[in-house]
């Protein structure tokens, strides 16, 4: 999980010391500190971007972060793409965005992998130059059911537009994805 420092508590590394007693015997002293959870010094995240409409021949596509981490991707504005997309997952963009932002399809490189079989993967082909990227972040809080990391917070996407995947900006909460636009 990738959040800004202000966001994180870090403890110093425990410093020990002993201390002789007078009857020969020594006593380890353990002494921890604490940086506080918001410092004042940590650049503050920016304001989310308002993101304009998409125009007639513009398409939104959903990356997932670990994917990209994973595979090394990168991809920059005004770059040109050739992708072959499935439909995006509805109910996680409507997690994100509450119904601030649609997204139809995604760039999954393992949508083969983990298709429902008795459901056929529909592929659509888009090519075109990118027009817009935005990095999506979220905040996640403890889940009740113990095998899951986290739950993201409802409607709690933050969007700030960006160059490339390589060149992020400061977020809060945890980096989930980019919506790269592509004009065709």
């Amino acid at each position: 999980m990738t959040s800004p420092r202000s966001e994180r508590s870090s403890a110093t590394s425990p410093q020990s010391s002993r201390v002789a007693s007078r009857d020969g015997s020594s006593h380890e002293h353990l002494v921890f500190s604490y940086e506080p959870l918001l410092r004042s010094d940590e650049e503050p995240v920016d304001a989310e971007d308002i993101v304009p409409s998409r125009g007639p021949h513009e398409t939104d596509v959903w990356l997932t972060e670990w994917q990209v981490a994973e595979d090394g991707f990168d991809v920059a504005v005004d770059q040109h793409v050739d992708w072959a997309l499935v439909p995006m997952d509805q109910n996680w963009v409507a997690r994100l965005f509450a119904g601030r932002r649609t997204v139809p399809l995604q760039r999954d490189v393992y949508a083969e992998a983990t298709q429902d079989l008795s459901e056929p993967l529909v592929w659509t082909h888009l090519s075109g130059h990118v027009a817009r990227i935005d990095q999506i972040s979220v905040r996640y809080y403890p889940s009740e059911v113990p095998e899951e990391r986290g739950v993201a917070e409802t409607g709690g996407a933050m969007q700030h537009s960006v160059l490339s995947l390589r060149k992020p900006r400061t977020f809060h909460g945890e980096l989930v994805g980019w919506i790269v636009r592509v004009q065709g």
